[in-house]
């Protein structure tokens, strides 16, 4: 029986049922008048009636527009009986006038219309400007939105592929950890994309002129749509999986994105059920609303610390059901359901960064714990490119993947500073091999392009190195040690500054003949300075080599006395620092924090710009005080 209560029907009659209470038809329906009309909500109580999830008082039968008294239905072995399949499309959370489509492979529905073509992309758009400061990198199939039914159109051309002139985008030049665009917010995985070195040119594009080679491959198009979102993900969980990486290092990867992002959610649809039912009344409504087990945040914390997830797609499918289960509990307009919008957002590119390069996601999620992470080496080894950026020199970059379809454009990501994301025409892309002589002067002496080519030669050197001593399991004091070894062979910034003289004018002959003769007298030779000075404190060890060497008995007496002071207040003074930074630090999040106009506690919203307060009660009590200086009162 296909079911036309709305989402969040059912979470608002239990408000009012709770423990098995009566209450009158029309105080039901006035409940719902918030987000539906009149009519609605009369339909919505009679759906209710004739479906067992509300049953009258007493075995009279009901006259129309007679006032009777109402009860949630408390046999849950009923409830759970009347459910053949999931009465709510998994894609729009509706259940609408449409017929469901049950999936053939589980207890989910969806309308014919609602179905994904791609299982990746969803059918709603997501404004990419909430809570990102940067943009992320775009997808091929972003920029290429209609690439299929443009060759279904051109399928019957003779114009070959590589004939059709393609001007490059500016706006895909520049895009500083480029951000999901607002027409489509979660892209795809595009497998097609051919990653080739810069020397090298991509083979021809042909196409057939019939797409379909057998008779019975259709077929198999048309079951992949009767297929649910969920199980199309399952059935390309291999395929879209990294290779090399383990169990317990992807649960490890994916505990980094969801520790990152899980904040967007502030309630799910358990918790919100344990803190205002009891443990019946929130059977009922699982029993009258969801076929599956209702997913919370505590339960996915749970699978990733059990190491539960063996693949991206099964991490992804969790994230989806909590996004159905809260749709139709709160509502698809609500504030919790769009929060999983921006939930899914961000784990999505996630993902799709770990599928690209785990290893890269890995040590960018553990810099703090390395300076030059980026100079480690990965499994899935990068070419190595100078990029060129509108009003920047070129650059040295890593090539983390290649969008060959229509136009060459090259995803990298810079070396030095932020390690900023770009995507960068072919034309802008040198061999790493280029002479650094015969580029553009323009900001090749500054300082940060010289530490951007101390960390690249630090990079090759550190490919020379197995790969065992940089991946998941190997101990990162070893990596830490190496690039440690491998620094002082790069030139620092001073360094490369320093190698290059300025040419002087030159010196007349009568003063070269005095600096002759001066040089020839003198035999002293000159006393080498060391290239680094530091202070005395700094090294104890050396301090404390000196002073045995010292005699203690004639003026030097108490000299050891003395030294023993200043490396005790050496200590001491470092130990403040430590203090010194961590406070600040702390007094950095309290600044940030929003405090109560009354009782100053933390604040939980605000009432205007100049007052905040943690609950309507302290509100009320600094009302009298307040509205004088109320900003909204101000502008009425």
């Amino acid at each position: 029986m296909v079911s036309s209560i709305p989402p969040g029907v059912l979470p608002n009659w239990m408000h009012k049922l709770k423990n098995g209470a009566y209450m009158s038809n029309k105080i039901l329906e006035r409940c719902l008048l918030s987000f539906m009309s009149d009519d609605e909500a009369s339909q919505a109580v009679e759906d209710a009636i004739r479906m067992g999830i509300l049953v009258p008082k007493g075995k009279a039968a009901r006259a129309k527009g007679k006032r009777i008294s109402l009860c949630f239905a408390q046999k849950i072995g009923e409830l759970q009986n009347s459910l053949k399949t999931d009465p709510y499309c998994f894609e729009c959370h509706l259940p609408g006038t449409e017929p469901l489509k049950k999936c053939l492979s589980c207890v989910r529905s969806f309308h014919a219309t609602c179905q994904r073509k791609n299982p990746h992309r969803p059918n709603y758009s997501v404004p990419s400007d909430k809570g990102q400061a940067y943009r992320f990198p775009l997808n091929e199939s972003d920029m290429e939105e209609s690439c299929d039914e443009e060759d279904e159109a051109q399928q019957g051309t003779a114009t070959p592929a590589s004939t059709i002139p393609v001007a490059p985008d500016a706006s895909y030049e520049l895009d500083y950890n480029s951000n999901i665009s607002n027409k489509d917010p979660l892209k795809h995985e595009d497998s097609s994309d051919d990653v080739f070195f810069v020397s090298e040119q991509p083979a021809r594009q042909r196409k057939r002129r019939n797409t379909l080679i057998k008779s019975e491959e259709a077929p198999e198009a048309n079951n992949e749509l009767e297929l649910c979102t969920p199980c199309r993900l399952l059935k390309l969980s291999d395929l879209l999986n990294p290779p090399h990486v383990s169990i317990e290092e992807l649960n490890c990867l994916l505990d980094y994105s969801w520790q990152t992002y899980h904040s967007w959610l502030k309630k799910d649809v358990r918790k919100y059920m344990a803190k205002h039912w009891t443990e019946r009344d929130s059977a009922l409504v699982r029993s009258a609303l969801f076929k599956n087990d209702t997913l919370g945040i505590s339960d996915i914390s749970h699978s990733i610390e059990i190491k539960k997830y063996k693949h991206l797609s099964e991490f992804l499918i969790d994230l989806l059901d909590l996004q159905h289960n809260i749709g139709i509990f709160f509502g698809t307009k609500c504030e919790e359901y769009n929060a999983t919008k921006w939930l899914l957002r961000d784990i999505t590119h996630d993902i799709r960064e770990i599928r690209r390069c785990s290893d890269c996601y890995r040590h960018s999620n553990e810099a703090n714990s390395c300076t030059f992470w980026f100079a480690k080496p990965c499994t899935q080894r990068h070419e190595l490119v100078y990029a060129k950026q509108y009003g920047s020199p070129h650059w040295p970059a890593k090539v983390i993947r290649v969008m060959t379809r229509k136009s060459n454009i090259y995803d990298v990501r810079f070396f030095g500073g932020s390690h900023s994301r770009a995507l960068v025409s072919a034309r802008d892309i040198l061999p790493i091999d280029t002479d650094i002589s015969q580029l553009s002067t323009k900001g090749k002496n500054s300082r940060t392009f010289n530490a951007a080519l101390r960390e690249l030669r630090c990079h090759m050197m550190l490919l020379h190195q197995p790969m065992y001593l940089f991946n998941f399991y190997a101990d990162p004091r070893d990596a830490e040690d190496l690039i440690n070894r491998a620094l002082p062979h790069c030139m620092e910034a001073a360094e490369v500054n320093a190698s290059v003289k300025r040419p002087r004018a030159t010196t007349p002959a009568s003063a070269k003949k005095r600096k002759i003769a001066a040089t020839a007298t003198s035999a002293t030779p000159k006393r080498l300075q060391p290239s680094r000075r530091c202070s005395m404190t700094s090294r104890p060890e050396l301090l404390q080599q000196i002073t045995a060497h010292v005699d203690t008995a004639g003026p030097f007496a108490g000299y050891r006395e003395l030294v023993q002071e200043v490396l005790f207040l050496n200590e001491e003074l470092t130990r403040n620092k430590a203090e010194l930074e961590i406070m600040k630090e702390e007094l950095k999040a309290v600044k940030r924090k929003r405090w109560c106009q009354h009782c100053l506690e933390e604040a939980e919203f605000d009432c205007c710009f100049n007052a905040s307060y943690c609950s309507d009660e302290c509100k009320r009590r600094d009302k009298r005080r307040h509205q004088g200086t109320c900003g909204h009162q101000l502008k009425s």
